[in-house]
């Protein structure tokens, strides 16, 4: 599916493509702005350990600083590996390291991924209704909305009303009516499945403490404004004279394509999704391609370097990332 996606893509992406409009785009490229580029991104790295934080009640066994490093170790093999493995290496890492449930990290790290697409979609919905109030992009925003802070809210009552524990007794129940070989099989399932269940909700205790969760909103909002403020600088570095509100779109948009099933890199999704938002303002595709293709790829650098720095300094292997996928609860 992710492949098929990619080619059909690729295919609209390169359909009558400039070649020579591209090639020009790619010389008209400023290094003026490289080293802000790098310092702010990576700025943003430092907040996201600062945000991840506060999820975690500010645990004093956790510092920002190390918390962002794993972030972006995790944000380097998103990358390059299937299924937001990168996420699932940060639930394996924390958990083992500092003797924690794996499955209470990746409940606070989904949390994480939930603000995240909350901020990104007011940062959207401003940029609608202050730059353009077409249908299409609406609606893109309507649903983004509806998607992440639907989730959210989902999230909140599942904790707040706590009944994993009368859910589970329920099907137990149920189980119990079946065979006994049959049922003894699948109360123990169901059992491992509510043990998860309830180790998962733990990650979303900071519900209970306002201070964190302000903490946690605020970070979120500045984390995505300097993402934005990046994009502006690389969109300024070809001299196309397009104002901060083009930075707001691309943002937004490629921020929510990394969700659609892709190769590695996001390939396809990614410059698919930098031509919806250029397009707006009149940008043509091929000029669009090359600004995209530098966007990403001077940010998969950075990730790259300093991700494979910090991946061989914590002493993690490949394998054992793969194997993460199947969290278990230390």
């Amino acid at each position: 599916m992710a492949l098929g996606i990619t080619v059909i893509l690729l295919g609209i992406i390169f359909h009558k493509i400039n070649w020579h409009e591209l090639v020009i785009t790619f010389k008209n490229f400023n290094f003026k702005n490289i080293w802000a580029i790098v310092v702010l991104y990576l700025l943003t790295m430092f907040l996201r350990g600062i945000r991840w934080k506060s999820l975690l009640l500010n645990d004093k066994r956790y510092s920002s600083l190390n918390l962002g490093e794993i972030f972006l170790v995790g944000s380097m093999l998103n990358i390059f590996l299937p299924a937001r493995a990168g996420d699932m290496y940060r639930a394996y890492y924390l958990g083992s390291v500092k003797n924690e449930k794996k499955m209470k990290v990746f409940g606070s790290i989904i949390l994480e991924r939930t603000l995240d697409g909350v901020s990104v979609f007011f940062i959207l919905l401003a940029a609608v209704f202050l730059y353009c109030k077409q249908d299409w992009i609406l609606h893109i925003a309507y649903g983004i909305g509806a998607l992440f802070i639907g989730s959210l809210i989902v999230f909140i009552l599942i904790f707040k009303l706590d009944k994993i524990d009368w859910i589970c007794d329920k099907f137990i129940s149920i189980v119990d009516r079946l065979p006994q070989r049959m049922s003894a099989f699948l109360e123990n399932f169901v059992k491992k499945i509510c043990d998860y269940s309830k180790s998962f909700m733990e990650g979303f205790e900071v519900l209970n403490y306002w201070q964190f969760c302000v903490i946690a909103v605020i970070s979120s909002f500045l984390i995505w404004g300097i993402e934005a403020y990046v994009a502006f600088l690389i969109l300024e570095s070809f001299n196309l004279g397009l104002g901060f509100a083009a930075s707001l779109f691309v943002i937004s948009l490629i921020s929510f394509s990394t969700m659609i099933p892709s190769t590695s890199v996001f390939l396809g999704p990614y410059q698919y999704a930098y031509i919806l938002a250029l397009g707006i303002f009149g940008v043509q595709k091929s000029t669009t391609l090359a600004i995209s293709t530098v966007h990403q790829g001077i940010l998969t650098i950075i990730l790259t370097v300093l991700g494979l720095f910090y991946l061989f300094r914590f002493n993690i292997s490949i394998k054992d990332i793969k194997n993460s996928a199947n969290l278990e609860e230390k």
